[in-house]
């Protein structure tokens, strides 16, 4: 029976904690929301504000330490494990932060999509909503042969083939470009206009451009009310920091990558996906490159065949330290962040001069780092005991603190409100100064002006290059 009140959701005075070995982490404070049926309410604010805790409860994944919430007639704060499983299989459809966290790696797209319609009507327009999304010609496809834009996009697929009449989406186009962004907020406004409520976790002004309302945390507690969208976006000031004065710069200025006629296939026959085809590149000491282009355009597989992770059919690469670099030659920030959940954040961020031996002389700019990228307090903690993006700034600050002569990002502001993006293409700009050359992998545009040479990347193609100002 259909639930016809005005709101599909409501939470007062909602508190959940965290006990981790740590300590406890208070990740909502007495938050009072309520979130009208048939509309789009945008939940921002900095990484490690709540929003990923509160969705996890509208979704019935946790439950709440105080308060209550209810969605669509469901008390799920005292709902039992069963009701709550039943809530999420016809009232919630929820997308998680990580594409990858949605998926059974063996199951392919399609296969994912027709578990989740099950009988609802949905189930009869999927190869419709694939198309919409973008990746119709992937519904065959295992989640693992997707790039991290189009595993996401099948991720909200499978939200939304759920026919449920909520949708919580914890970020869903932060690993989008510009047009694949657009189709999905363009779907979630016109299911919106049909009765389909959507709570949407985000650090995108887009998203928030389309919201009806939004909702603002901050250190797990409201700041204001559910209003209608379009007010401030988050403008935090930082302190600017130094790096220490012992770190001199590599004055030698020649080039340090070199891609020559590079190409690499995955799969064989009607399967056979070229991901690069005949790519040249030269990266030089002191740059900051920008590689950008819609997902599955080859950004992510240039990458990793410039950190040897892959080995090319055809061309040649030439990059630090051959098979066998060291962090001190090339340091990696992959989409999947590679963090060592025994270690601490600080720990982490230690790890690569601990293994060469030289953390003493590198403790000053450790700190520096914390500093910067907002984790001192973090410091004892275990990256699990932090938000998606205070772990990528966990990732960023150890692929830093060697200061290698190449240093590659995909994706590293995926997950980070405005502020924190221009602070990140910053820190990259100043390492740059040092004689880092930082290559970048990014959808988000606003680093070309960071960027000494934008490369744009289509069908495994660099397509066009352009000089930053």
């Amino acid at each position: 029976m259909p639930n016809d009140a005005v709101d599909i959701a409501r939470c007062t005075d909602l508190v959940r904690t965290y006990r981790t070995p740590t300590g406890e982490v208070q990740a909502l404070r007495g938050v009072s929301a309520t979130f009208t049926r048939g509309a789009v309410t945008a939940v921002v604010g900095p990484s490690g504000s709540g929003k990923s805790s509160l969705l996890r409860l509208m979704a019935g994944l946790d439950r709440a330490s105080a308060g209550t919430l209810e969605v669509d007639g469901t008390t799920v704060t005292s709902a039992s494990a069963r009701a709550r499983r039943h809530l999420r299989r016809s009232k919630v459809g929820y997308v998680f932060q990580r594409p990858s966290d949605n998926f059974v790696p063996y199951l392919s797209v399609g296969a994912h999509l027709r578990m989740a319609a099950g009988r609802s009507p949905a189930g009869a327009d999927l190869a419709e909503l694939l198309d919409a999304l973008g990746i119709g010609h992937r519904a065959e496809n295992l989640p693992g042969e997707l790039s991290g834009g189009e595993q996401q996009r099948a991720a909200f697929g499978q939200a939304l083939a759920t026919g449920s009449p909520l949708v919580v989406a914890d970020e869903p186009t932060a690993e989008l470009d510009g047009p694949s962004g657009a189709a999905v907020l363009e779907r979630i406004r016109e299911l919106a206009e049909r009765g389909i409520s959507f709570v949407i976790a985000t650090h995108d002004p887009a998203v928030v451009a389309v919201a009806d309302h939004t909702l603002t945390l901050d250190h797990g507690s409201v700041r204001g009310s559910v209003t209608d969208a379009g007010g401030e976006w988050e403008d935090r000031q930082l302190d600017e920091l130094r790096w220490p004065t012992s770190m001199e710069p590599l004055w030698d200025d020649g080039p340090v990558v070199d891609l020559v006629g590079v190409s690499k296939t995955y799969g064989h026959g009607e399967e056979a996906v070229r991901a690069l085809v005949d790519v040249d590149l030269e990266a030089r000491v002191g740059q900051v490159i920008a590689l950008v282009g819609r997902s599955g355009s080859g950004k992510t597989t240039l990458l990793h065949s410039i950190a040897g992770w892959e080995i090319p059919d055809q061309g040649v690469v030439s990059a630090p330290g051959g098979r066998e670099p060291d962090w001190s030659q090339i340091a990696v920030l992959p989409q999947r962040l590679g963090l060592m959940e025994e270690l601490t954040v600080q720990e982490n961020v230690e790890y690569p001069a601990r293994v060469a031996g030289d953390l003493a002389d590198r403790r000053e700019l450790v700190a520096s780092l914390l500093r910067r990228f907002g984790l001192e307090e973090l410091r004892d903690r275990a990256p699990r005991e932090t938000s998606l993006g205070e772990q990528q700034r966990t990732a960023l600050a150890r692929v830093l603190v060697m200061r290698p002569q190449v240093l590659i990002a995909d994706e590293p502001t995926g997950h980070q409100d405005a502020a924190w993006v221009s602070k990140i293409f910053a820190t990259l700009q100043e390492a740059a100064s040092l004689g880092t050359c930082c290559i970048v992998a990014t959808h988000d545009g606003t680093l070309e002006r960071f960027a000494d040479r934008t490369l744009s990347m289509a069908d495994g193609r660099i397509v066009t290059t352009s000089v930053g100002s």
